[in-house]
């Protein structure tokens, strides 16, 4: 009988588990819905849960782990509670669960040490060295999330604003204006504050296909925003003790699609860091279970065994 493993990236619009035999070769996968358990912890762990179990029943096999990548795991904490609770969904197999940036890191690095650098609709640094672990930002739109989709659309927006108060022409306000469909920028901040955060940062592809166009504002918002994915990763570097690993991965719509970003932040990491090597990882976050070495996976006995 065969053996083999699952991966799940269980995100915040749906979860995607892939099985992987012990050679790593993908065997099938499954997706479900929302698997971000600090919006809805009882929805998030039925969905991992039945992504889980319709891979189970298209294999005829053995599976002998499974490792959960889950949203929002970082908020709720209690991951070996959180494991064991998978585990008692999906057969009693052998589960372990870790926040979903940690199985990019494993993807990205295929094991490695060094960084992986996600930005998407936020954005976060992971770095590994030696089995400890180093974050640098992941704080949120609020507090950070600096060179994500969503804090490149919010500060050309505050660009388009600021001339739109002067009262200056202005390529992003145009932009906004057209696609928002607004009347004039007036409008502008009260559809800014409707939109969910992926919503905002869908507008970054925007930005970035008008500096591809040699448009002067939005590059300096690109630019700018590569600058300080930059120093976050320069920090995450600092922090590394010698010899450093110069593996940087990135991942993440923004890094994967936007080539004027990517080159921006690696020329600034290059100048502090000449040995430092980038590549963009596949995404395919829950290929992370072949990678994955550690000993501390979860199976379901009963509550009382794991308290």
């Amino acid at each position: 009988m065969i053996k083999y493993m699952i991966g799940i990236d269980a995100g915040g619009t749906h979860s995607t588990a892939i099985a992987y035999d012990e050679n790593g070769k993908e065997l099938g996968r499954a997706e479900s819905g929302p698997g971000q358990i600090n919006n809805d912890y009882d929805l998030g762990i039925k969905n991992i849960a039945a992504a889980v179990n319709e891979l189970r029943d298209k294999i005829d096999g053995d599976c002998v782990k499974v490792l959960a990548g889950i949203a929002g795991l970082s908020v709720v904490g209690n991951a070996p509670e959180v494991a064991a609770t998978i585990s008692s969904l999906v057969g009693n197999i052998p589960t372990r669960a870790i926040t979903d940036s940690l199985l990019a890191l494993y993807n990205g690095l295929e094991g490695a040490d060094g960084a992986l650098v996600i930005a998407g609709t936020g954005s976060v640094v992971n770095g590994r060295q030696n089995g400890s672990l180093i974050s640098v930002g992941g704080y949120g739109s609020l507090l950070g999330d600096e060179g994500s989709g969503y804090a490149i659309t919010k500060a050309a927006l505050q660009a388009a604003l600021l001339k739109w108060d002067k009262r200056e022409k202005s390529s992003l306000v145009d932009l906004f204006v057209k696609i928002w469909k607004l009347d004039s920028m007036n409008d502008a901040p009260a559809k800014f504050y409707e939109m969910t955060s992926p919503e905002v940062a869908s507008n970054a592809v925007e930005v970035a296909k008008l500096a591809d166009s040699g448009d002067e504002e939005a590059r300096d918002i690109i630019q700018h925003q590569a600058h300080l994915l930059a120093r976050d990763i320069i920090m995450c570097l600092n922090r590394y003790e010698e010899p450093k690993p110069m593996r940087v991965a990135l991942t993440g719509s923004v890094l994967s699609n936007n080539a004027m970003i990517r080159s921006f932040m690696e020329d600034e990491v290059k100048e502090q860091y000449p040995d430092v090597v980038f590549s963009v990882s596949n995404g395919e976050n829950a290929r992370g279970v072949i990678f994955d070495k550690s000993k501390d996976y979860r199976y379901f006995t009963n509550h009382e065994d794991e308290k």
